[in-house]
């Protein structure tokens, strides 16, 4: 049971390391999904990565507008076929489905093909209307292409009636992946992939996002890490650099944990956030991130220097990085996967991100925000990542309850007027496993950043 890489970013992972060797994959889904560029990188892939020979038969489409799309992704197939690598054949299905003249079979062995892309079995229908004859002719195809040792994409369109009964290609073939491609909760059309069928090997089940870049197919798999998280009871503390907070905490948080912040505009969290990065790579030498929904790089830049903190500089230097990714534009999927990546690559160790709750919020449906949240956070702790999310008021947004649900730790940043005078207060509302001092506790905001008076019992 040989497995071959597909070469499709995300989809060799989503099937647990690649395809079996001379399997039929069904790719069904409606028009825009993205039918004909999985095909095609599949064959393109397979030549370039692992020197596997290709065929693309289409029904539909004259060579020269399959070269010409190929060439939006930087995949050059003319070059491919002169080098004797790649074959496009544009033919009818009535040719294709007769045995007799052996298309497939002449091509395939000409240029030694291990990979095929049939753009699309739909047309067979066009050719074949008795049920019972066109399924004997597509079982007789596809066994055609096994024979040939040839691992296989076949395109269908997706069925426009009510029901699923005809379908029986889905029977027929070893792989069936749906490709979706509707708006989703927000405003914005959304492509999804479901592997709904795969015969002899494991995958990882659900529904997950995809895009169509300028270099080809990303797909974002969400998937359950396997490690424990670290316990929130271990000795191990790390500092916050927030003057008083430490005391308040015990030492600092546990290693490896996700923290809520929580407060109304003005009280802090911001600051809070850039502190607990900037003094965690001045004094402690730890990487940190800033990823910011909402307020660019230049905003936060110059927000530290009224600090009298050159953030700036620790950009460049990649001690602090500063990443900005507009919440009306960012895939939550994608944020998920793309984040993990950067975390590992770099040895990120402390992270901030403000504020995932209008990202969230997109999604409305409760089951799907808590599901995305477990994903995010489970990922950065096993990555050994302390992290603060930053939110607004615990009422404010069903989102934020939620997430303060599945935080290991929650702070409360409140403010209060008094005489004609702002008070500030920070409360530890929940740190699992650390006997920390509850209450309200006075908090300033000087020119040197967030300060707390830690009072034993609060006030």
């Amino acid at each position: 049971m040989e497995i071959v890489e597909t070469g499709i970013e995300g989809l060799d992972e989503l099937f647990l390391g690649g395809i079996l060797r001379g399997n039929m994959v069904l790719i069904d889904g409606p028009p825009g999904a993205g039918k004909t560029t999985f095909g095609l990188e599949f064959i393109y892939r397979g030549i370039t990565q692992f020197d596997e020979s290709g065929l693309v038969i289409t029904c539909e489409q004259f060579p020269e507008s399959i070269y010409r799309d190929a060439l939006n992704f930087g995949w050059h197939l003319r070059a491919l076929e002169r080098a004797g690598k790649l074959r496009v054949v544009c033919t009818s299905p009535e040719l294709l489905l007769d045995a007799q003249e052996g298309l497939v079979e002449e091509v395939a062995r000409e240029i030694g093909a291990r990979r095929i892309v049939v753009d699309s079995i739909s047309h067979f229908r066009n050719v074949i209307s008795e049920p019972l004859a066109l399924r004997q002719a597509i079982y007789s195809f596809c066994n055609g292409l096994r024979r040939l040792g040839l691992t296989a994409f076949l395109i269908k369109e997706r069925d426009t009636g009510d029901g699923r009964s005809h379908n029986f290609e889905e029977y027929v073939v070893d792989t069936v992946i749906y490709l979706h491609n509707r708006s989703g909760d927000n405003w914005r059309k959304q492509r999804k992939l479901e592997v709904v069928k795969s015969r002899g090997q494991e995958h990882i089940p659900g529904k997950h996002t995809f895009k169509i870049s300028s270099s080809g197919i990303k797909i974002f798999t969400l998937k359950d890490p396997s490690r424990a998280c670290p316990c929130a009871g271990e000795s191990c503390r790390i500092p916050t650099g927030v003057a008083g907070l430490d005391e308040v905490t015990g030492g600092g948080f546990p290693p490896a944990i996700s923290v809520g912040v929580y407060g109304s505009s003005g009280t802090g969290k911001t600051v809070l956030g850039l502190q607990f990065l900037v003094e965690g790579a001045r004094k402690y030498g730890e990487k940190g991130l800033y990823l910011s929904l909402e307020e660019t790089p230049a905003q936060l830049f110059a927000t530290a220097d009224s600090f009298g903190w050159d953030l700036h500089a620790l950009h460049e230097e990649k001690k602090v990085q500063v990443l900005y990714s507009s919440m009306v534009e960012t895939d939550i999927d994608e944020m998920i996967v793309e984040l993990g990546k950067l975390v590992q690559s770099t040895g990120i160790q402390r992270l901030v991100i403000d504020s995932p709750a209008g990202l969230f919020c997109q999604l409305q449906d409760p089951v799907l925000i808590r599901e995305r949240i477990y994903y995010l956070v489970r990922q950065l702790n096993n990555l050994g990542c302390t992290s603060l999310l930053l939110f607004p008021a615990m009422e404010e947004s069903p989102v934020c309850s939620i997430a303060g649900s599945m935080m290991h730790g929650i702070i409360l940043l409140k403010s209060s007027l008094s005489h004609n005078r702002r008070f500030r207060y920070l409360e530890v509302y929940k740190l699992r496993g650390v006997n920390h001092v509850t209450g309200n506790h006075l908090m300033e905001i000087n020119t040197s950043g967030i300060r707390v008076f830690p009072r034993i019992g609060g006030w």
